[in-house]
């Protein structure tokens, strides 16, 4: 899939960018903010390039689960939303989404236009009225709309369920089709009852529909496919009526008849626009005009997909306004495997993200590991606690992190915090450059799990550079050269810094204090020679599974691990004094369990008040692990980055001086000499010895 140039000629775009509107009925969780993330990161992009980006959100506010919570709470649905709205805003804020306008459909500029679109829809003959019989609850004097009935599937026999769709067996239905219904209120059955309600008739638009769902490049291929389905099986007509008493805008010229919710919810992403420009001086036809300079781009998931590729393009077109040029899809989030449940202790509010994970970077943390899950494929993906850790830790950490602090702590010692006065490496350069126009791309095309695997080649890259031009000897005997190895690391580490700014800007924020700077996208070219840095500090810190576990329930099963279970670690392995006692001997069975893996040292430093202990970061296949070795009277931290090791990958976690080790290394002793066991060539990090 290929969309427009992220430039035009150079002149900058005008974008008007939307996340669905999340419901007013309760807060957060995750799966909303992997929709946030997904949007953020392709604003901040378009920012990044100078284009002009407008962010747009809202609370979607209305609605018979609305009207049924407030009455529950004994409060009217304009307090509960309220409340609800300030802790949307301060959830999403944790995770730095970058609103330019966060409002609620609940405001005069949404009636304005539901009731602009609604004659336009009648005045082209697309809405017909009609007679149906539907449930009226002859105690509360009042028609029940679908939330106010429970009863049991029809589909299934599940009790208890509300009068639009199962719970249990995911089945949707009409109200009528419920068995044994009763009044959510009153607990009484409902008796049918005639009443007039307004339709869409979908099925005049179908031409229209399968131009632009299935043949405009709007949609992904796969999701075009499932409208395609719906629209050959035949369009249905829509009822946007719904009876009083209702939360909503009254429908003018009726009696006691309200917009039906999903009516007015998508006319937030209009209402919301409109409220900015006047809010800013700006004109709403700039980014809604059926003419206006603007891309409208929807971030949406699969679930909703029906009501914004058939009815919201009819809404739109037939009031004049711009149609979407983009509907990304993304897919649902699953925890540890499962899809979310409050009774499995699966079901994570993003608040309780935020207050309960130990990690000071944990939101920045979340939206990198999303980031290196979402692509332009609408699959569903897991949130897994050891997966995460890993993912985070193999990159941020041990990969950009350790380059960024290497590089910079060597410029502090030796060249008075400065970037010094040399070229840089064309060939790493070069690679920069190639990486560049491929980030932007799979930015534009939101292919983020792609530019996060870009991003890690290139701190390997960097990593490699640096362990193979060893500047630490070079320093002594070449400093020009040494020289040339900083300048190469510090333009690299700018160019992954601004690679990375549209998924973790708060980290990239730290970055840029240090460069001194603040990044646009232009800014991943190679420039910096002879300049000042500012002070050193590390901008990222590991993050460990136990950091989740106030989040979770402790009664919950734990999430399914990613990876080999993580292992303790032994300083090294000494002959035995002797040879072995025939009772000494083991079966090969039992040899069979021992786990040998090869590993690559991706950083090694020593541990405070020891002696001969270092701590390693060690690349074990797709995780990296912390083991502590007794090694320090042998090898120096600096010699061993780089280095091959094979490691008992399947002990227990163990402490050494407080130090958690997760495997052991292998090293032949021989007197006072030590030697660690390596492959003879070079192999893939995780390869078994056997």
């Amino acid at each position: 899939m290929t969309n427009p140039s992220p430039k035009n000629n150079g002149a900058p775009q005008t974008l008007c960018v939307t996340c669905a509107l999340p419901y007013a009925n309760s807060d957060l969780h995750l799966g909303h903010i992997v929709e946030a993330v997904q949007t953020d990161i392709f604003v901040r992009y378009q920012k990044m390039l100078g284009n002009k980006a407008l962010f747009v959100c809202a609370d979607d506010t209305h609605g018979t689960a609305i009207q049924l919570n407030a009455l529950k709470k004994n409060i009217t649905p304009e307090q509960l939303v309220a409340e609800v709205w300030q802790r949307h805003v301060k959830d999403y804020a944790g995770f730095s989404i970058g609103f330019d306008i966060f409002y609620s459909t609940n405001s005069p500029e949404n009636k304005r236009y539901a009731e602009l679109i609604y004659a336009k829809l009648r005045e082209q003959g697309l809405i017909v009225d009609r007679e149906i019989n539907q449930y009226f609850c002859e105690h509360d004097q009042r028609f029940l709309p679908d939330r106010f009935i429970t009863g049991t599937c029809p589909s299934c026999g599940a009790q208890n369920q509300y009068g639009d769709n199962c719970e249990v067996c995911g089945s949707t239905y009409d109200p009528t089709d419920l068995k044994s219904p009763v009044c959510i209120i009153c607990k009484k059955p409902p008796v049918l009852k005639p009443s007039t309600h307004m339709f869409v008739q979908l099925d005049k638009r179908e031409q229209f529909l399968r131009e632009f769902a299935l043949n405009s490049g709007v949609l992904q291929p796969e999701t075009a496919n499932f409208v395609k389905t719906w629209i050959d099986q035949g369009l249905k007509q829509w009822c946007i009526s719904r009876d009083g008493p209702y939360f909503g805008f009254k429908i003018p010229g009726s009696v006691d008849k309200y917009f039906y919710v999903w009516l007015d919810a998508p006319i937030g992403y209009l209402s919301s626009t409109d409220k900015w420009c006047r809010d800013n001086g700006e004109n709403v036809d700039t980014y809604w005009g059926k003419d206006g300079p603007a891309r409208l781009v929807h971030f949406i998931g699969k679930d909703i997909v029906y009501f914004h590729a058939l009815f919201w393009p009819v809404m739109l077109n037939s009031a004049g306004f711009k149609l979407p040029s983009k509907i990304f899809v993304h897919g649902m989030l699953t925890i540890g495997g499962e899809k979310m449940s409050k009774s499995r202790g699966t079901f994570i509010l993003a608040g309780d993200f935020l207050s309960k994970v130990g990690h000071s970077q944990a939101s920045e943390y979340l939206r990198f590991y999303f980031g290196s899950k979402l692509s332009v494929q609408a699959a569903d993906f897991d949130l897994n606690v050891s997966e995460f850790c890993n993912r985070v830790n193999t990159t941020l950490a041990n990969n950009v992190g350790n380059l960024h602090h290497r590089t910079f702590v060597f410029c502090d010692r030796n060249f008075n915090s400065t970037v010094p006065d040399a070229p840089w490496d064309e060939t790493i350069r070069q690679a920069v450059e190639d990486a560049g126009k491929a980030i932007a791309e799979d930015y534009e095309n939101v292919e983020y799990k792609s530019v996060m695997e870009r991003i890690h080649a290139l701190g390997n890259l960097g990593n490699k550079y640096y362990q193979d031009t060893k500047p630490w000897e070079l320093i002594k005997n070449n400093p020009a050269e040494a020289a040339k190895v900083m300048v190469t690391c510090v333009n690299l580490i700018k160019a992954i810094a601004v690679f990375l700014k549209p998924v973790v800007p708060a980290i990239v924020k730290d970055l840029e204090d240090q460069f001194c700077a603040q990044f646009t996208w232009d800014d991943y070219h190679f420039s910096l020679r002879n300049c000042k840095l500012g002070q050193t500090k590390k901008i990222v810190t590991p993050i460990e599974p136990a950091e989740f576990e106030r989040l979770f329930n402790a009664a919950a099963p734990a999430p399914a691990q990613a990876a080999p279970a993580v292992a303790p670690s032994v300083a090294e392995k000494t002959t035995p004094q002797s040879g072995p006692s025939q009772s000494g001997l083991i079966e090969y069975g039992t040899f069979q369990q021992v786990d040998l893996q090869t590993g690559t040292v991706l950083a090694a430093e020593k541990v405070e008040k020891s002696e001969k202990l270092l701590k390693l970061k060690v690349q074990v296949g797709e995780s990296v692990r912390q083991i502590v070795a007794g090694i320090g009277k042998h090898y120096s931290p600096e010699s061993l980055v780089g280095k091959q090791v094979v490691v008992v990958a399947n002990l227990k976690p163990a402490k050494l001086m407080g130090q958690t080790s997760e495997g052991m290394l292998l090293a032949a002793k021989d007197g006072e000499t030590l030697a660690l066991l390596q492959p003879d060539k070079p192999v893939s990090p995780g390869s078994k010895v056997s």
